[in-house]
């Protein structure tokens, strides 16, 4: 039996052993684990064995954690972890999301760290199946550019100046989010430190 790989998007460590993770085979799952010692954020490996809703980690390996984004901008990563947290349904398999999540093991600091940003949320709320409704949204250009990947994103932006659009896109997107009373991390968007 191989380990299967997940992140971890939510722990409940102070007052259970439970944790919420986004599993790459089976998606968002809950699980129960064996040290209290993992942070949120992390890419772990383990043996998992199911017993109803809950599954039992029963070893893991702590492979990798995001320490370039979170070095950089803490609140950023985990206004992603809190996305995906309250937008992903339990069970349910998108290997496009945990690769995308899978970039910010690979993120460095660069003057571009603020087009990366606006660019991986962009793709992030894509892949959830979000957008707004205001209809000056509606035009094929952000069909078109959700296809396309987070660098050609970002080389779009450089030339098109995009940036403040596609930042007013994803406000709009999260305003519209049926839990986003319940988003702590939501002041990362009022900030202008993603259009700098």
């Amino acid at each position: 039996m191989n380990k299967k790989n997940g992140i971890v998007l939510k722990t409940f460590f102070s007052k259970k052993m439970k944790m919420i993770i986004l599993d790459e085979d089976l998606g968002k799952i809950e699980a129960i684990s064996p040290s209290d010692s993992i942070p949120c954020g992390a890419l772990i490996a383990y043996y998992r064995q199911q017993k109803g809703h809950l599954n039992l980690l029963q070893e893991y390996d702590l492979i990798d954690v995001p320490m370039g984004i979170a070095q950089d901008d803490i609140l950023f990563l985990h206004h992603i972890l809190e996305v995906c947290y309250f937008s992903v349904p339990f069970g349910s398999s998108n290997v496009e999301i945990f690769e995308l999540l899978l970039l910010l093991f690979k993120y460095n600091i660069t003057d571009q760290s603020s087009l990366f940003k606006i660019a991986f949320l962009f793709k992030l709320l894509i892949l959830l199946g979000m957008h707004p409704d205001e209809p000056h949204f509606q035009k094929p250009y952000y069909y078109f550019l959700a296809r396309e990947s987070i660098d050609t994103i970002m080389n779009k932006s450089i030339h098109l100046n995009i940036k403040p659009v596609l930042h007013e896109w994803i406000r709009c997107c999260l305003r519209i989010h049926p839990l986003a009373h319940s988003f702590r991390t939501i002041h990362f968007l009022d900030t202008d430190r993603l259009l700098l």
